[in-house]
């Protein structure tokens, strides 16, 4: 196997040397290997007004062979999985009927995976190299060339109104010099969102770290071919609601998550197994929410010595909207930011207030949205088991 340094011509042996022709140089070598395996730990911290989040985690697999690739998160309902079979970027849901094909440019850059951020997302032409050390990974060991690249900005309208921006970003990847594959890469961003109420700076640090990886086995084609016969093509996959949640999750055990709440305390449904869940999706702006609140906080204090658990999900708030909120009306059950953690996908949903009810094997066992859903619950909770009045 050559090594990547002896195709890196115009990157000096020194370090803090221009190293711009680095990115087409590792893609080069790269897209010469035989099948390529990897699995990265990723772990995501969101920082916002002096404010420290504890990380979430998630697991990411990744299959290569050539330009093609396979990328998917955390396994499991609602679990997303891209796809470049060497011409298309396609997009789907775990399990899901639907996928999106992404438009590209001819000017475009092939897609690449999120791990290696190629030069639509990176300005290679200013990367830098920073030094060349033990990847630590390999048995024996190889060299690792580490270089720092600035981010290029970018901007997205959200949903619900306004828009996120990252104003400032920097990378750090480290990539095994024999086989130019990335060993880990560090991103820290500078964020702004602005609503209709007001703007909000954060910065988020995002690391991969690569857990296992194994090449040079032959690659197993069938996972870049995608069955587009049997799934629908549509412009963004379906969003989820309670509708969907009934007919696609009854009877299944609920998605699990790992997330913080908002005083730091771990918050997973796996915690809870032996209680009745309610999750309680949720945003200040939304009437009904603001309605129910103090009926949802009367319910847990009335219910949870008899194994209630309320776990409220705020969606697509910054941190100040919601404590402002929580002041006038208190929760003592745990609420979760959804702008600060990662959420399934299922947990993404489309209308609020939505309510869903796991029962204590962690089951869904039902799920109601819109103002008329609090009138159901009781007769709900009482469904998945618990004695109520």
């Amino acid at each position: 196997m050559r090594l990547i340094s002896l195709a890196l011509v115009a990157v000096s042996a020194a370090a803090n040397t221009p190293a711009g022709e680095l990115w087409a140089d590792l893609k080069s070598v790269r897209e010469k290997l035989s099948g390529v395996h990897q699995e990265f730990e990723v772990t995501e911290t969101f920082r916002t007004e002096d404010r420290r989040v504890l990380p979430t985690k998630r697991h990411l697999v990744l299959d290569m062979a050539g330009p093609k690739w396979r990328e998917a998160s955390d396994t499991g309902p609602g679990a997303r999985i891209r796809v470049f079979d060497g011409q298309n970027l396609l997009t789907m849901e775990e399990g899901g009927d639907e996928f999106v094909r992404t438009k590209r440019q001819a000017k475009d850059d092939d897609p690449t995976p999120a791990a290696y951020p190629n030069s639509s997302a990176a300005d290679w032409s200013k990367a830098v190299e920073s030094g060349r050390i033990a990847c630590g990974f390999a048995e024996p060991d190889h060299r690792c060339i580490v270089v720092d690249v600035p981010l290029k900005p970018w901007a997205r309208r959200l949903p619900e109104g306004g828009e996120y921006r990252m104003l400032k970003g920097t990378a750090r990847a480290s990539f095994d010099m024999q086989t130019a594959l990335l060993v880990s890469l560090e991103t820290v961003e500078t964020l702004q969102r602005s609503s209709s109420l007001h703007q909000f700076g954060a910065q988020l640090t995002t690391r991969y770290v690569l857990k296992r990886m194994t090449y040079g086995m032959a690659p197993d084609t069938t996972l870049f071919t995608v069955p587009m016969a049997s799934l629908r093509e549509v412009k963004e996959l379906s969003r989820w609601s309670a509708a969907r949640i009934r007919k696609q999750l009854i009877g299944t055990p609920a998605p699990e998550f790992t997330a913080s709440d908002m005083q730091g305390n771990p918050v997973t449904l796996a915690a809870y197994k032996g209680k009745i869940i309610l999750m309680d999706f949720w945003a200040t702006w939304c009437p009904p929410c603001r309605s129910d609140s103090p009926a949802l906080e009367k319910l847990y204090r009335k219910y949870s010595d008899r194994d209630l658990m309320i776990v409220g999900i705020s969606m697509s708030e910054d941190r100040i909207e919601v404590e402002r909120f929580l002041k006038s009306h208190p929760h003592t059950f745990p609420t979760v930011l959804s702008s600060e953690n990662s959420m399934p996908a299922a947990y993404h949903v489309s209308a609020i207030p939505t309510y869903v009810v796991v029962d204590r094997d962690g089951t869904v066992i039902s799920a109601v949205e819109g103002d008329k859903g609090f009138s159901d619950l009781k007769s709900l909770l009482k469904k998945a088991g618990l004695e109520v009045e």
